[in-house]
């Protein structure tokens, strides 16, 4: 089966059989098939978390890991090679796991200014001059994206929201609220880029 079959305009996603590949699906969603992210993230979501718990040994931060992998996932799926899925997305959660052990002394505080500049950016926050101010840049940003998108970023990055909260305050599958938020960053970072950059 070619996993670059036709992608239909219109939104109208296919069929995802259990024989799809993770390069099927992949490339099925680089081509705009938001169902095959979705069955790529169901694949995941247990090994991943499994892995997480190993890790880090504690249920509580492992569903944190999780989530933080997914975001960071997110913002850099349209770039990942198809073939290299499986790998990079364990890296993710290896290198999440650890920011959270590094982290955990560390009580963040709502609406960081550091997180804001964390979805546009892609050095390292803390070491922009006009933290503020681009913090600031990026609340008016987000205004500008469609209600469904923002309401996930808001909850998830402001509310501290896991995307298990998320998805059951917004009453739709944790799959959807993912998908959300990748195309609500990808807007974002886009906003960001036509102003700022």
């Amino acid at each position: 089966m070619s996993g670059t079959g036709n992608s239909d305009p219109q939104g109208h996603e296919r069929m995802v059989a259990a024989s799809d590949t993770d390069t099927d699906l992949l490339r099925r969603f680089q081509a705009g098939d938001s169902g095959a992210l979705e069955a790529l993230f169901a694949r995941y979501e247990e090994p991943v978390f499994r892995f997480l718990i190993g890790v880090l040994k504690d249920h509580h931060a492992a569903e944190d890991a999780l989530q933080e992998t997914f975001v960071q996932a997110l913002r850099n799926l349209d770039a990942v090679a198809a073939d290299t899925f499986r790998g990079w997305l364990f890296t993710i959660a290896y290198r999440q796991a650890m920011l959270l052990k590094r982290k955990a002394k560390r009580v963040p505080t709502q609406a960081d200014p550091l997180v804001l500049l964390g979805l546009v950016g892609d050095g390292p926050a803390d070491q922009r001059a006009d933290t503020a101010d681009d913090a600031r840049r990026v609340r008016e940003l987000l205004t500008l994206l469609p209600g469904p998108q923002r309401e996930v970023i808001l909850a998830r990055v402001l509310d501290g929201k896991t995307f298990r909260e998320v998805a059951a305050a917004l009453g739709c599958p944790l799959n959807t609220a993912l998908a959300r938020m990748h195309d609500g960053l990808k807007k974002l970072r886009q906003l960001w880029e036509a102003r700022y950059a």
